[in-house]
């Protein structure tokens, strides 16, 4: 599958730093190896193991302006299944 991410996230407010959440589900088993690989990736701010319809949310810093990379990057993770994009209104 093959797919283009542009997106602009609008200007933080003042004192605060953008950010996007990835909602990711990972095969059964593997949603701590998903979180720890998707962890050391720049930009992430921080993972967490849930349960639910998702097994990782990953906070991922936006000042850089490199959303799309730091998702075709996710993507790499062994275990992964899907990816959904939560972007600031």
């Amino acid at each position: 599958m093959t797919s283009t991410l542009a997106t602009t996230a609008p200007p933080a407010p003042t004192g605060t730093t953008p950010t996007a959440h990835l909602l990711l589900q990972a095969d059964p088993g593997r949603a701590q190896e998903v979180a720890s690989f998707v962890a050391m990736l720049p930009s992430v701010r921080e993972t967490a193991v849930t349960s639910g319809p998702y097994d990782v949310i990953a906070v991922v810093d936006l000042t850089d302006g490199r959303l799309s990379r730091v998702v075709a990057q996710t993507r790499r993770a062994p275990g992964l299944t899907r990816v959904c994009i939560c972007l600031p209104t």
